[in-house]
């Protein structure tokens, strides 16, 4: 087989994936380019402005505080979702009773196949500041009532504990797959050689856990800067504009506001944002495990 036709047949097989990447997300890309160079209009307006645009956005009190927002969520919220995640995973691994481990698995699965919409009704009972389960806790250890979600200060951190709740299942699936195909006798040589848990899981299950540790990460940076469901349903944003994140503000410019030039700026500023952090924390974090 020749070099050539070698070629034609890998484009070939690659002919459907590349036709639905150039249809969603290639052809979609350029239009929100071009419409953010537009005072665009969905009823009739469609006027080139240049830059002007991007101008507003940047010179937007609104865009700096949804995107301070966004980061501080993301900043609050994956951490603590992958220790936790982590953590319950080298739980499940530790566990040899397949029969309770298999219907706690389960347990821990069942808010991932949750719309985070039916999470944010759920939690917003919780987290009710009359009757809520979270002040009754709070009330056993002697902790007075906390307003939570009606809070500048607190409502973040409670938008944090929801979405941490809805994804550890998933995270925790992840994890736990790549803690079982680590070969055992790499332990029991490290035992063998007097290494304690904390060395063993330092040296052998970080390293060999590597690439769906990175996976978890992108993909929860990715999930919570594209944070919307949750502050939409429970805060609405508020109170004082505390929970408004990215794609909140996009929402409102485009579908309320009618104001689709400036809704795809804030889409290329969010696009872009992402390339960059999803592409640092490769670089940060992957690790080769070849030697």
């Amino acid at each position: 087989m020749n070099a050539s036709l070698h070629t034609k047949r890998a484009y070939m097989f690659l002919a459907p994936a590349l036709f639905f990447v150039v249809v969603l997300f290639i052809i979609p890309l350029g239009y929100n380019l071009l419409i953010s160079f537009f005072d665009w209009s969905a009823v009739g307006r469609k006027q080139f402005n240049g830059i002007e645009n991007y101008a507003k956005v940047l010179g937007s009190e609104r865009f700096l505080n949804a995107a301070g927002n966004t980061v501080y969520f993301t900043v609050l919220a994956v951490p603590i979702g992958v220790v936790l995640s982590l953590i319950v995973a080298l739980g499940f691994n530790a566990l040899f009773i397949t029969k309770i481990t298999g219907f706690i698995r389960a347990l821990y699965f069942a808010p991932v196949v949750a719309s985070l919409t039916a999470v944010a009704f759920v939690w917003l009972w919780i987290f009710n500041p009359s009757y809520g389960l979270a002040n009754e806790v709070l009330g056993i250890f002697g902790i007075g009532p906390q307003p939570w979600l009606t809070d500048e200060s607190q409502a973040v951190p409670a938008l944090a504990i929801m979405y941490v709740w809805a994804r550890m299942g998933f995270n925790v699936i992840i994890l736990l797959a790549g803690l079982q195909a680590i070969d055992r006798s790499y332990y029991e040589a490290a035992r063998i050689d007097g290494a304690g848990p904390f060395k063993m899981f330092w040296s052998i299950t970080l390293p060999l856990l590597n690439r769906q540790m990175v996976l978890v990460i992108s993909v929860e940076v990715m999930n919570a800067i594209k944070l919307f469901e949750l502050p939409f349903v429970a805060t609405k944003g508020g109170p004082v504009g505390s929970t408004r994140s990215i794609v909140m503000e996009i929402y409102e410019l485009a579908f309320r506001a009618d104001r689709w030039g400036e809704a795809a700026v804030y889409v290329i500023f969010l696009f872009a944002f992402l390339l960059v952090v999803t592409g640092l924390i490769r670089k940060l974090f992957t690790r080769d495990i070849s030697e």
